[in-house]
């Protein structure tokens, strides 16, 4: 019985070490790789550029419009920096009010922004 209950310990401890390192790995492969945000339906590019300095990009789709891209923007600054305390540099991917009228075929560029989450 004693056997058991240290191979039962022993077993539930490595597998939660291999876990663990499993999500690490994960996470440092996913820097730049697209993902999904099922609540926002968008696709993103999240890369680390220095510590607390990010870069997002945020692909668009025709399902979703500007507001969402952008919303989903400043959410996802707010959530990586953990405060309103952050700076964006806006790279690319801005519309105008009439873009979609005067350009209806026009394949808009990503919104790419920089984010400092260093400003406190």
């Amino acid at each position: 019985m004693h056997t058991k209950s240290h191979f039962t310990a022993t077993l539930i401890l490595s597998l939660a070490l291999t876990g663990c390192a499993n999500l690490d790995s994960q996470k440092a492969n996913n820097n730049g790789a697209a993902q999904w945000d099922f609540d926002h339906d968008v696709q993103f590019r999240q890369t680390k550029l220095t510590t607390n300095h990010y870069q997002l990009e945020i692909i668009p789709n025709n399902k979703v419009g500007f507001e969402r891209l952008a919303t989903f923007l400043l959410r996802k600054s707010y959530s990586l920096c953990g405060s309103y305390h952050y700076k964006l540099e806006m790279i690319q991917g801005i519309e105008s009010f009439d873009d979609k009228r005067a350009m209806p075929n026009y394949i808009f560029p990503s919104l790419i922004a920089k984010i400092d989450c260093s400003r406190k």
